[in-house]
């Protein structure tokens, strides 16, 4: 009974491995065909693990029929049609034909394998339907292990059943998805304007991609696709650049940056083109050079053309450089003749003019001096555009005591307070930000009220890029921030951008004098050390400067 019941399990142990069998040669389809669309060398790893569980399962198989000869032999015949379906299996297909050729032999093969392994199967179901028989006919005392027995070749029928729809709607599955993925990688391509290419270093064979054969102006897969005709779309120029950096890859590994231009078959023109690659070795051990290759026309185009807006802008900065020379230098020259022209008559004749006389030479006078304040002015603003900008540490509390220093006069004039205590150091130019204070204290004593002292509040501390939403910027990066708060007239909020403008003026030049120039020359200083000055304001509440420098 024992020897009965050996021979049972045995049956059932070949038709569960002989099922296991065709699941794997599945998985290796499954692989393969992947590995064939994609060119991806992770899609080889159920054909790899595939192979390695086939070989198991016939060492498992041979061990257990071992004793009988006709399955021994119909075993052979299993191993041989296995060991065939697997030399179809393929990383390279010379063309379109091979790749059909090879699919539908492939597929005979597999035909012809289940057909073998289903005569194997009834044969072991049969003498499973006799050892049963044989088992009952001995055992008529024991109908549960019968019922039992009929339970277990159900159940390995079933689950085997279950597996091969798995497997089915597995592969219908991955087959889809690599459809949708092959279409997303083409269309990518044709949108990024670029192909991808394959060499296999080995025999030197190259696989281009449809749309490389389109960036050299031809149809896909319209010529072999080789290095000797690649040469033929290089321009003559470019062909010795691009020869020479195929000859070393193998040893370096990599296909440095290329540049060149290639000639367009279809419309006869010049484009430039980008290559590189880098070598790779799949599981298979084969060895691959994978690259890419993009139509850069347009951004070469854009190139030349910043380049020579850049030779304009060089040119037009020179000229402006120039200019200012001119406005600040040159003109002083004839202005001080000007003004000692007026001091002359004013010692020696203004009390022989008329009273009309007189108040044009007052206008005189006001518009020359007018005119050397602007002079002074632009000469500063000047300056400050063209200064070298070598930072060093400088410490605020200096810079606003040296600043106090220079308005002395007006601070006295206007009686004005202006409170300060321990401010930070900062990396920038010491006399401009000297320049950068004086400017804004001195606005903030001109706008004053003249009913009551003026007060200028300066303080400073460290803030976060991302706490400060008008900086725009959500890093990390830190800040400076430096805020002048005054109590003068103030300005509407509308023109807080307006004041930094050159020559801008929100007042009358005969209410306050000035030339628009100050606060200008104080936007250009914070841009200088890459910061940023915002102004706010209420009619006469006051004003408020806020800076902010990197640290």
């Amino acid at each position: 009974m024992d020897k009965i019941s050996d021979s049972i399990m045995n049956t059932y142990a070949i038709s569960i491995e002989l099922g296991q069998l065709i699941s794997y040669i599945k998985d290796a389809e499954t692989g393969h065909r992947g590995y064939v669309i994609t060119n991806d060398s992770t899609y080889l790893e159920p054909f790899i693990n595939a192979r390695k569980n086939v070989n198991l399962t016939f060492q498992s198989l041979n061990n257990t029929i071992k004793s009988d000869t006709v399955k021994q032999q119909q075993l052979i015949r299993i191993y041989e049609l296995v060991d065939k379906r697997f030399s179809y299996f393929k990383n390279n297909f010379a063309n379109k034909d091979e790749f059909n050729t090879d699919f539908k032999n492939g597929k005979m093969v597999m035909d012809s394998l289940r057909s073998e392994i289903e005569i194997m199967l009834s044969t072991e179901n049969k003498l499973l339907t006799t050892k049963d028989k044989l088992y009952k006919y001995n055992n008529s005392n024991t109908p549960l292990i019968v019922f039992s027995t009929f339970l277990i070749s159900i159940l390995i029928l079933g689950l085997g059943y279950m597996r091969i729809i798995k497997n089915y709607k597995d592969l219908v599955t991955q087959n889809i998805r690599l459809k949708i993925f092959d279409e997303s990688s083409k269309q990518s391509e044709i949108l990024g304007k670029y192909g991808s290419w394959l060499l296999n270093i080995e025999d030197k064979s190259f696989n281009f991609s449809d749309n490389t054969f389109r960036l050299l102006g031809c149809k896909p897969q319209s010529f072999q696709a080789n290095l000797e005709n690649l040469l033929n779309f290089i321009h003559p120029d470019d062909q010795e650049i691009f020869t020479a950096a195929f000859q070393n890859i193998e040893e370096s590994a990599m296909l440095p940056l290329i540049h060149y231009r290639i000639l367009k078959k279809d419309t006869l023109e010049i484009r430039h083109f980008r290559t590189t690659a880098k070598i790779f070795i799949d599981r298979l051990g084969n060895k691959n050079m994978i690259g890419t290759t993009q139509d850069i026309t347009e951004d070469y185009n854009k190139t030349q053309l910043i380049e020579l807006r850049n030779k304009e802008l060089v040119q037009n900065n020179k000229e402006l450089m120039e200019f200012n020379h001119v406005a600040s230098h040159d003109l002083q020259e004839p202005l001080r003749k000007i003004q000692t022209f007026i001091s002359r008559i004013e010692d020696r004749e203004k009390e022989q003019l008329s009273e009309t006389a007189k108040s044009y030479f007052e206008k005189i006078q006001e518009a020359s001096n007018r005119m050397r304040i602007l002079i002074d002015d632009l000469l500063q603003y000047s300056r400050t555009n063209r200064s070298e900008k070598r930072f060093e540490e400088v410490d605020l509390n200096q810079v606003v005591s040296n600043a106090i220093s220079e308005l002395s006069e007006n601070i006295s004039e206007k009686k004005a307070l202006i409170h300060f205590e321990k401010l930070h150091h900062v990396q920038g130019i010491q006399f401009q930000l000297e320049q950068l204070f004086i400017n804004i204290i001195s606005n903030s004593l001109k706008y004053s009220k003249t009913d009551e002292a003026a007060v200028v509040d300066i303080n400073s501390k460290k803030v976060k890029a991302y706490k400060v939403p008008k900086l725009k910027d959500d890093s990390k990066k830190e800040y400076l921030k430096i805020t002048f708060k005054d109590n003068g007239l103030g300005f509407e909020q509308e023109y807080a951008e307006k004041i930094f403008l050159l020559f801008n003026r929100l007042h009358g030049k005969k209410e306050y004098p000035g030339t628009g120039v100050g606060l200008a020359i104080c936007k250009k200083i914070v841009e200088n050390h890459k910061g940023y000055i915002f102004a706010k304001g209420k009619v006469n509440e006051g004003a408020e400067f806020e800076i902010y420098l990197p640290i």
